[in-house]
């Protein structure tokens, strides 16, 4: 009796203990996904839809924007981290707990508009002076075990962007996702810019440390489905990304 009692006071409590549970969570800046809004308050389709998740499990830890290369070194290090959006590949799939998907991306190289720059072969890109990359993003990581040794690390995008367009680089690699906002952000038009090549195509995910507790993903995967489930979901989705597909079932297998 008394053991049914305590499994029964252990069941109510659990709710109460995950949401209790304090967590760092990181967002890089990455318009339309992440991005700070001319208010000073944390925007986008990524920060609106874990701000949905944390209403639905009770968490009211606060997003913080970090470069991205500090949240991927705080949540490879630390339990109990929270890094978004991040894509999701065959080695980086054993070092996190994911939550979602919540986005497809392809990765492509972008030149200008103008240039005369082709590839047809990711070996082509290695002759070129210099692509410009996120540092420590997947982006980099990809390229550099592909034997890149002409990238450019930058700690954001736009100024990812700048560099292409005023000649510094000669490629930017990028995100279908974020190359509009961040074409802006920067000052220019996405048609300043042709894709020239597509190197990486990946689920993107809201990620946690290995060493957080199990339960606490599993609880914004449950609140995520729901999202989905609900419609609501697709309409923060849609609301940043009218003419993208939803993302479809999780890949777990590389």
């Amino acid at each position: 009796m008394k053991k049914g009692i305590l499994t029964l006071a252990l069941a109510l409590l659990s709710p109460m203990i995950l949401a209790a549970q304090k967590l760092t969570i990181y967002c890089e800046d990455d318009s339309p996904m992440q991005f700070m809004g001319p208010d000073g308050k944390l925007s986008g389709m990524s920060v609106e839809l874990v701000e949905e998740i944390q209403k639905r499990v009770g968490n009211t830890d606060e997003i913080k924007m970090v470069p991205w290369a500090r949240g991927y070194d705080a949540v490879q290090k630390n339990p109990n981290i929270v890094l978004f959006s991040m894509g999701r590949t065959a080695e980086r799939n054993p070092l996190f707990q994911w939550v979602g998907p919540i986005a497809e991306s392809s990765f492509g190289l972008y030149a200008k508009a103008g240039s005369l720059i082709r590839i047809k072969t990711l070996d082509e890109a290695k002759k070129v002076h210099a692509i410009g990359v996120y540092r420590d993003d997947i982006r980099d990581q990809f390229l550099t075990k592909a034997g890149f040794t002409n990238l450019d690390r930058v700690n954001d995008n736009v100024t990812n962007f700048r560099k292409l367009m005023s000649g510094r680089v000669d490629l930017y690699a990028s995100s279908s996702n974020d190359i509009r906002g961040n074409a802006e952000r920067a000052g220019f038009r996405v048609a300043d810019i042709k894709l020239v090549f597509v190197f990486l195509k990946t689920q993107v995910f809201i990620a946690m440390s290995k060493d957080t507790d199990p339960a606490i993903p599993a609880k914004w995967n449950e609140a995520l489905r729901a999202m989905k489930r609900d419609g609501t979901f697709r309409r923060i989705f849609k609301a940043y990304y009218p003419d993208h597909s939803l993302p479809g079932p999780e890949i777990t297998t590389f």
